[in-house]
Formats: C-alpha cells, sequence, structure tokens
C-alpha cells in the first residue's frame, strides 16, 4: 500500500484525526491549515528548547480536546481553528512563570480558557467578516499573567517577564549590523513568533510555510526582512534586531495579508508590504503602553494591524478580498478566483456567511 494510502487510512481513524487536527492547530500559528507544517514547526520548537516543545503540544491537546467538550464545530476543530491559541498560550506562560508544581495545572487552565475565547472572539467578529487570529491567545495570556500579583503560589519569572515601569525614551540606535546578525535577525523573525530563537528553528519554520503555501513562505520571508529594515531604520537597539523581536509580528501581518485575506496582486503586495512597516511601529506603541503594567507585547501588533487593514477592505474596491470563511492557501484563493471570480469591496462583505471556524 502506498504511503499517501496508509496515510489517508490512519487520518480517517478517531486517534488519526485527533492527531492530524493538534498537527494543523500548531501550523495554524502561520496560518498554515496543513499538518506537515504543524510537525515541522513543532520540529523547530524542540531544536530550541524541548521545554516549549512539550508545552506546545500539551496546550495544543487541551484547547483541542476543550473545544470537542464544548461541541465546538467539528470541521473547524479538525483545521487545528481551535488548538493554535492553546500553542501560543501554553508556550508564553511556561516561559513567563518560574516552574513550580502549579505551573502545569494554570497553564492547562488556561489553554482550555483560550478555546472558549476562541469562540467567543470569532462569533464576536463573524459581522465584519474579520478574521479572529491570534487575539484568544493574546486576551488569555495577558490575563493570565496579570493575575499573578494576587496568586502567591504563582509568581513571574523576574528575569524574563519586565515588572511595570513608566516607559522611557530607548536609547542605543540600530547601529552596524554584521552579516551574521543579519542572518540571525532575519531567521529570528519566524522563530520569535513561538517565542523560540535559533537559526534552525527559523529554517525548519520557513520550510514547513513553504511545504504548505510557496507564496506564504515568500510572504513570511519578506515580511521578517520588512521587519528588520524598519527595526533598523527607526534605530531599534541591535540586541532586538538580532533577535527576531522586530520581525516576528511582520512575518504574521504580510502572510496574512499577502495572498490569504486579499487574493495575491501587486496592490495586495504593496498593502501587505505598508502592513508589515506598520506592525513594527504598533510594536513599539505596545512596548510603550504595556511598560506601566509589565505585561508583554506577545503578537498584539499583528492582530491589531491586520484587522485595521482587513476592515478597511470595503473601501479598497480595487483589491479582490477573500472571506475568511473561504480562506485556503493563497494559491487556493487564485484559483478559486480564476475559476469563478473572487468578490471585491463591498459586495464580498455584504453576502454569505462567515464559517464558525474563521481564523
Amino acid at each position: 500500500m502506498r504511503t499517501p494510502a496508509v496515510a489517508a487510512k490512519l487520518t480517517r481513524s478517531p486517534p488519526g484525526q485527533f492527531v492530524d487536527a493538534v498537527l494543523r492547530g500548531i501550523g495554524q500559528v502561520f496560518l498554515q491549515n496543513n499538518p506537515l507544517t504543524g510537525a515541522l514547526i513543532l520540529l523547530g520548537i524542540f531544536l530550541s528548547s524541548y521545554r516549549s516543545g512539550l508545552y506546545a503540544l500539551l496546550g495544543t491537546v487541551v484547547a483541542t480536546v476543550t473545544a470537542l467538550v464544548i461541541s465546538a464545530p467539528r470541521e473547524s476543530v479538525g483545521q487545528g481553528l481551535y488548538g493554535f491559541n492553546g500553542t501560543l498560550t501554553a508556550i508564553d506562560l511556561s516561559f513567563y512563570i518560574e516552574r513550580q508544581e502549579r505551573l502545569i495545572a494554570y497553564v492547562v487552565l488556561a489553554c482550555a480558557v483560550s478555546a472558549v475565547l476562541t469562540a467567543g472572539i470569532q462569533n464576536f467578529l463573524s459581522f465584519a467578516h474579520v478574521p479572529s487570529l491570534t487575539a484568544a491567545f493574546v486576551a488569555t495570556t495577558w490575563v493570565f499573567l496579570a493575575a499573578l500579583h494576587q496568586f502567591p503560589h504563582l509568581a513571574p519569572s523576574p528575569a524574563l517577564l519586565e515588572l511595570p515601569h513608566l516607559p522611557a525614551q530607548a536609547g542605543g540606535g540600530g547601529g552596524s549590523l554584521t552579516p551574521a546578525d543579519l542572518l540571525s535577525g532575519f531567521l529570528n523573525g519566524f522563530s520569535q513568533v513561538f517565542l523560540q530563537s535559533g537559526l534552525w528553528t527559523g529554517v525548519a519554520f520557513l520550510v514547513g510555510i513553504l511545504v504548505n503555501s510557496r507564496i506564504s513562505a515568500a510572504a513570511a520571508a519578506v515580511g521578517s526582512l520588512i521587519g528588520l529594515g524598519t527595526g533598523w531604520a527607526l534605530g531599534l537597539p541591535a540586541t532586538a534586531l538580532r533577535d527576531g523581536l522586530s520581525g516576528y509580528n511582520s512575518v504574521l501581518t504580510v502572510i496574512a495579508l499577502g495572498g490569504l485575506y486579499y487574493a495575491l496582486s501587486y496592490r495586495s503586495a504593496l498593502l501587505a508590504a505598508v502592513g508589515g512597516i506598520a506592525a513594527v511601529v504598533v510594536y513599539g506603541t505596545f512596548a510603550t503602553i504595556l511598560s506601566p503594567v509589565g505585561l508583554p507585547i506577545l503578537t498584539a501588533p499583528f492582530v491589531v494591524t491586520t484587522w485595521v487593514f482587513v476592515l478597511a477592505a470595503t473601501s479598497l474596491t480595487r483589491l479582490r478580498t477573500v472571506d475568511p470563511a473561504e480562506v485556503t492557501t493563497p494559491e487556493g484563493n487564485l484559483s478559486s478566483d480564476s475559476r469563478r471570480g473572487t468578490r471585491s469591496g463591498s459586495d464580498a462583505r455584504d453576502s454569505g456567511s462567515p464559517g464558525a471556524g474563521d481564523r
């Protein structure tokens, strides 16, 4: 029996379907609905930190199981749309909270909440045909980190989570970067999406995206370069540039706008590039806003920037929009557009209803 036939038979069984959903959930962090993408990303996480890899699995499993228990649409669960926020929530909470016996239970609770919140945000945004993205992860992680100040049995890691402080003018511009610095900044732009670092981790993530979509992989690469260049031009410290902190939100933003929620064209490519630049500025805004409360930025700049650019679609009549419920891959969107035409502007917003599993 050929390998594809074996794989198809395995995914038809309940355990196989569950594994498939978990891997798709990990891949959906990069907006990729592909189990092989998820497997390569998981490999990349383990290359950076086995602990983060274990928590990534735990968070995705908990969120997926929670979605099944609360009777979320099975098709959406199978596509990983209820798992990816749990992936990120588990990684980030395990990173920012000191290791202790109650941590796992706290993470499990947070990941379960993220699945419920995913459904709530999807329902809230459905009227505007706006994808939920990683908003549930951001909100859940902020809530569970902020609560630590009231719970003495759980404590944030003082070395990793900054104490609340008034914002101050950053010192030291980007300065000169060596080719090694540029390579690190480029690849860490992918790694930092999962709060990881390392060149091979970044390579694994990029290859994982490439497996599902060449256009999304190109968009991710362009997004990382845009974030790195914009951060350098605006004077971010060299350390932040090398660590990919200026790039990871741009990576996600350019993927989202460069072929997924807008069918790819030279106009949508330009819009995605502007969105990638804006995401870096919004990163700085969140750094200033959140410093008095001591919370991390996470992927909030990506969420806010993409929401604004997607909401603008009703006025951008020369761009072909894709409803979140109909998004596949950039290639799939182009193929669908060539067969029957993608609705544009207000027509796309006024017709049809979004599926329950919208990103």
